[in-house]
């Protein structure tokens, strides 16, 4: 037959699948019939333009999939179909925690919004903590979301995880210890593991946090740092009561605890007061407008405590000098005309839908979080927990890996739905049902037992 190779279509989807997807397209079609030999990864990537380890991943997922199987020594051929399977020609990605479907590029259509002529005095380099219009702007943001701030102390960053980096360059040594949540934010593990610093996982609940297990870490005194994110937790949604925010900061106080507050879901949840609110003093707080407006800008907000403003500007002059003074003024004007009011407030309502439908597919399965958020969290037995991940994957639907959530395993065990990466209703739809399948194989496995 004529040398085969793959239609890869654009898309938001991880490059893998969008290979994987291709490869299956020419199997369902025909074009690659049964027992076809595929080209080695190095050609394939050669050939299509992608890394060779994008190629593996693709191969080795179309093999758990029953699509592709692999022969050491003679290569990557098409596997035997059956035509029953669930999954086949459709898969949708669970396993980002993004918001959902944006009504911004809609708003932008309608607009009429160009660059001001001033523009000339956003392209030099400037202050680290961004131009002071701008922060005031996003303070502006910030109290309409719930924290009354002022811009004196608002430093505007490259997103939430540059924020947190930035705060953790500044306050630690590599070596160090900080307190999690048991299951955290990917990327606070991604950079922990990078600066060379040991997480170290407390209880949670239905309120996140406990605040005994933090009493009784912080009083061993192997910490000084606390990362937590107290409203709509990223991984289980958690939020916290009044009287819990207040007994999280007296014991900060009480054992001289620094607080670094991720507060990147908080327009989800506009009543909550702050960390930050409480304990100013002590306080890091951060924002993104990734979540609540576009993650493109790349753009969040930094709010320090004052006698540390010094130091993070100089762990901004060191990497990055400063934020997009550019995407600093685009945001800001969003801000200013309520472009980014009426986009925030869309996905708040589609946040509300979104989690209304899962709790109803998934129950009993998803623990009690906020009403509205991206994302939910399964209970499951740790046993069960990779394999209903599995089951899904066979079904068509992607999870988040757990190792990438969880920091201490023996406190909590599950699995972490997104459901803001759908653009559709009606596909988040399909994948929840397909996982509500999973779900029951693995609880008339585990009932089988008894």
């Amino acid at each position: 037959m004529q040398k085969w190779y793959p239609e890869i279509q654009p898309g938001n989807a991880p490059a893998f699948l969008r290979l994987l997807e291709a490869i299956e397209k020419d199997i369902s079609s025909g074009t690659l019939a049964s027992g076809t030999k595929l080209p080695t990864q190095r050609h394939l990537a050669e050939r299509v333009g992608l890394s060779v380890g994008t190629v593996i991943k693709a191969y080795a997922e179309g093999q758990r999939r029953s699509l592709l199987v692999g022969h050491v020594g003679r290569g990557t051929f098409v596997a035997e179909q059956r035509q029953n399977s669930q999954a086949r020609g459709r898969v949708v990605d669970l396993s980002l925690n993004i918001p959902g479907p944006s009504i911004l590029p809609k708003v932008l259509a309608e607009s009429t919004w160009t660059f001001p002529s001033d523009i000339s005095n956003y392209v030099g380099y400037l202050s680290q903590s961004g131009v002071l219009e701008h922060r005031n702007q996003f303070a502006r943001l910030l109290r309409e979301t719930g924290f009354d701030t002022s811009p004196d102390n608002l430093v505007i960053t490259n997103g939430a995880l540059h924020g947190i980096s930035q705060t953790l360059s500044a306050i630690c040594q590599p070596g160090d210890k900080v307190f999690v949540e048991a299951t955290t934010y990917h990327g606070m593990k991604s950079y922990a593991h990078f600066a060379r610093l040991d997480l170290v996982g407390l209880a949670m609940d239905e309120e996140g946090l406990v605040p005994d297990a933090f009493e009784k870490a912080a009083a061993s005194g192997v910490a000084r740092v606390l990362f937590t994110m107290p409203t709509v937790q990223s991984s289980t949604a958690a939020i916290m009561g009044a009287a819990r925010r207040q007994e999280i900061v007296r014991i900060a106080r009480k054992h001289d605890i620094l607080i670094i507050e991720d507060d990147a879901y908080g327009f989800l949840d506009e009543a909550s007061v702050p960390l930050a609110s409480l304990a100013p003093e002590r306080t890091f707080y951060v924002n993104t407008l990734s979540k609540c407006l576009a993650p493109g800008l790349r753009l969040g907000m930094l709010v320090v405590p004052e006698q540390y403003i010094p130091r993070i500007h100089q762990a901004m002059r060191a990497t990055c000098w400063m934020a997009s003074p550019i995407s600093s003024m685009i945001a800001s004007e969003w801000i200013e005309n309520g472009t980014a009011a009426r986009v925030r407030q869309s996905l708040i309502q589609e946040a509300k839908n979104r989690v209304k439908l899962a709790s109803q597919i998934l129950r009993p399965y998803v623990r009690a979080g906020h009403p509205t958020s991206f994302h939910v969290w399964l209970d499951l037995p740790s046993e069960s927990v990779e394999q209903v991940a599995a089951r899904a994957l066979q079904r068509g639907v992607i999870t988040t890996p757990t190792s990438a959530l969880l920091v201490d395993p023996t406190l909590i065990s599950g699995l972490r739905i997104s459901i803001g990466v759908p653009e559709r209703l009606e596909d988040l739809e399909w994948a929840l049902r397909q996982l509500a399948g999973a779900l029951e194989i693995g609880h008339a496995a585990d009932m089988s037992i008894i």
